[in-house]
């Protein structure tokens, strides 16, 4: 097994720290935000030494960014442990790119069962931080380890083995019955870079080594020390990918999530796990969370995306042709399904049939599977048909699959 590529450094005494998930500590070139977006309504140029919030917390490295935000780690100076600091673009919640993220997070910090929201990335704290580029809301998470995208590259062709996987999927699973059951919130976008992963060795990493050891390597000279490439950290004391290691995950990143009974969006979800209902247009409810995790199951377990929704090697996504893999593994869509899509006429004939033909042969999960021999194999392609029932309203819930076979040895 490979561990995290990086230079591993060593703080006061023996207790060995971060590894960083990136091969050089020198930045040649770094391809992040846009820098576009660093002016009036967009991102705050943060700098390594930056305090926050009246002196709480202050910057020591960059952990990552998206369309609307930038995340750093930060010390908390009242506790002398790090955290996960979300620092919002100025128009983050303006029109026309309206979320639920702050409404949702604060609705899930509410709920004090840790049974249920273990595996659900929670809000520590918020405050407002006014900057050249206008007022920023800053959210303050859990420090946690590398997301799923990295952490998969530790496996030989990037397949999780199976006994941990399954760990994964059913803390996944109880996620999103936290979600679904107990707040009606719909994820939408469940993709390995929103699944963070946490040991006790990283819990422990984060509260009690110093912030010198998380420093980056080099910053940019001014005055474009703010613009600085992303380091995931993990902990230098362990091996992630040992059977013995205590793995858990999070789900994070609610920046698109819907309320069961009142939807941000209807376009939705990552374009190579989105689910058929969605593609036709088709009411949605919380059912394709369930969907998106069958295929991200696939692809953990797999090495390989399920359906990448290109005709040919190469080619460019189509809708129509990840309609005709889903149908060439799957069969076809249910008629009431495609009565209720408004866009199903772009893709279908009055017959059910696609009006471009499809170039794949019909195939089963099976015929193309690499999953290992086991007696198990059988509940493993059970377990995977459930979660893609074709017809949203037969899929199952969350709770009702934690307590397929596949995972029973689990409980």
């Amino acid at each position: 097994m490979r561990s995290l590529k990086a230079v591993v450094k060593r703080t006061r005494g023996s207790f060995k720290t971060p590894s960083r998930a990136h091969s050089s500590g020198v930045i040649t070139k770094v391809n992040e935000e846009s820098l576009d977006r660093y002016s009036k309504g967009g991102y705050h140029p943060v700098r390594i030494g930056d305090s926050f919030n009246h002196g709480v917390y202050k910057v020591v490295n960059k952990l990552g960014y998206g369309q609307y935000s930038t995340v750093w780690l930060a010390q908390d100076t009242r506790q002398s442990h790090h955290v996960a600091l979300k620092i919002v673009t100025a128009d983050a919640f303006d029109e026309p790119h309206p979320t639920f993220e702050l409404d949702i997070l604060r609705t899930l910090s509410s709920h004090q069962d840790f049974q249920w929201f273990g595996h659900v990335l929670r809000l520590v704290d918020e405050f407002k931080h006014n900057g050249p580029n206008g007022e920023h809301v800053c959210l303050v998470f859990k420090a946690m380890g590398p997301d799923l995208s990295k952490f998969r590259t530790l496996f030989p062709n990037a397949r999780i083995p199976v006994p941990l996987l399954k760990k994964i999927v059913k803390q996944l699973l109880l996620a999103l019955s936290f979600l679904h059951d107990t707040h009606g919130i719909i994820h939408t976008d469940i993709k390995p870079q929103n699944i963070l992963t946490e040991t006790t060795e990283i819990n422990d990493m984060f509260k009690h080594a110093p912030s010198e050891v998380f420093a980056p390597d080099s910053v940019p000279d001014p005055p474009n020390d703010f613009y600085l490439r992303s380091e995931q950290i993990s902990s230098g004391e362990e091996d992630l990918t040992a059977e013995t290691t205590a793995l858990s995950v999070r789900l994070t990143d609610f920046g698109t999530s819907s309320w069961s009974n009142r939807h941000l969006t209807e376009w939705i979800q990552p374009q190579m796990l989105r689910a058929p209902e969605v593609i036709v247009g088709a009411p949605w409810d919380h059912r394709v969370d369930i969907w998106n995790l069958g295929t991200l199951t696939w692809e953990l377990t797999e090495g390989k995306v399920l359906f990448d929704g290109t005709a040919t090697p190469g080619a460019p996504y189509t809708p129509e042709a990840h309609l005709a893999q889903i149908m060439s593994v799957l069969g076809k869509l249910p008629e009431p399904l495609l009565q209720k899509g408004n866009r199903a006429k772009q893709f279908f004939n009055d017959k059910g049939d696609l009006l471009v033909p499809s170039p794949f042969p019909a195939c089963t999960l099976e015929g193309f599977s690499n999953y290992p021999e086991s007696q198990d194999k059988t509940d493993y392609w059970g377990f995977l048909r459930l979660m893609l029932t074709l017809d949203p309203r037969e899929r199952p819930d969350a709770s009702k699959l934690l307590e397929a076979q596949w995972l029973r040895e689990l409980q």
